[in-house]
């Protein structure tokens, strides 16, 4: 064989060996033709009202992210809260609902007040996105 062929022939194989890799990769399982997955239904961004926002945080465990820091904080029914800080440590506050407000007091701080939403998948309370820690 002579230098041109096999060096085509080389190259022939790097673009087949090449396509291979490009497709999907492992066993795809399918239900009628549909993909096996359940697809999620997107939930319209939705604000609460003071009796939901009760319902959905009252004795509940979130992890928080927020501007100024991320960690876990625990809303009880009689509008206190702690908190554990990631990079701060932990404190206690006060939350209120009236309405759609949600008000939140960080220790000494002043109250940060927002509407309280449903994404979904987390809640945007003031200045927090919050998910539940399900146990």
């Amino acid at each position: 064989m002579n230098a041109r062929f096999v060096r085509t022939l080389t190259a022939a194989a790097l673009v087949l060996a090449l396509a291979a890799c490009a497709g999907p990769k492992g066993v795809r399982i399918t239900n009628n033709g549909q993909s096996a997955t359940t697809a999620k239904t997107p939930v319209p961004i939705t604000n609460f009202t003071a009796e939901q926002i009760r319902a959905a945080i009252s004795g509940k465990t979130f992890q928080y992210t927020r501007n100024d820091g991320n960690g876990f904080v625990t809303y009880n029914a009689d509008g206190t809260f702690s908190f554990q800080d990631d990079a701060k440590g932990g404190g206690v506050g006060k939350w209120t609902a009236n309405g759609t407000q949600f008000c939140e007091t960080w220790g000494k701080s002043m109250p940060e007040c927002g509407v309280f939403k449903n994404t979904g998948d987390a809640f945007f309370a003031a200045n927090s996105r919050l998910v539940e820690m399900k146990t």
